[in-house]
């Protein structure tokens, strides 16, 4: 009789000295890149990728900036420079 251990019960070893082909198959993390990687801040995801790569960009996820009607405003966007850096009680 063999003793046969179930597929759901077996563990892949991973070892930590992967050789050079093996390294490029493994997904890249901060701990295997080098010291100016960065792997981003979590940006959303607007879409897909298929099967075959390509990026299908889904409109319920895409970003909606609501800005309100400007119409009539009194405020101006921007300081000018030639506008004091102090108020003017303190002056």
């Amino acid at each position: 009789s063999t003793n046969l251990t179930p597929m759901w019960m077996q563990q892949r070893f991973m070892s930590k000295y992967l050789s050079k082909a093996a390294r490029k198959r493994v997904p890249l993390n901060t701990k295997r890149a080098g010291k100016g990687y960065y792997k981003g801040k979590g940006g959303t995801k607007e879409g897909r990728l298929t099967s075959k790569g390509k990026f299908i960009v889904d409109p319920m996820k895409r970003l909606e900036l609501v800005v309100p009607d400007l119409e009539g405003f009194k405020l101006k966007p921007y300081i000018a420079s030639t506008a004091s850096k102090f108020a003017p009680a303190i002056r």
